[in-house]
């Protein structure tokens, strides 16, 4: 992973209606998440605004979606997120990173 799209994770995760939103894919990770569902569990974002922050996460390879019938489910990229901490945590402690 390049520093582009370790500052595109980053960028995307520092709005916290965003953050939320992956929290919520985190949560449902095993059978993934609707649109309807996040919306219903926020109560108070537009949906317009929902679709927005989700091609963001999309965009930033936080989370991907995959077509049920007229749904889509979306699921979190665990492992973007675990690369960009590691970036973060490369050179910790001399190498030694206990964290």
């Amino acid at each position: 992973m390049n520093t582009e799209q370790i500052t595109n994770i980053f960028e995307a995760l520092s709005q916290e209606g965003r953050l939320k939103i992956f929290r919520l894919m985190v949560e449902h990770s095993k059978e993934g998440i609707t649109p309807t569902e996040i919306y219903n569990q926020l109560g108070s974002m537009a949906k317009n605004t929902l679709s927005f922050h989700l091609n963001i996460l999309t965009q930033a390879g936080l989370c991907t979606y995959k077509k049920n019938g007229k749904s889509l489910i979306y699921k979190p990229n665990c492992k973007a997120v675990k690369e960009a901490a590691k970036f973060l945590l490369k050179d910790c402690c001399e190498g030694e990173c206990q964290c």
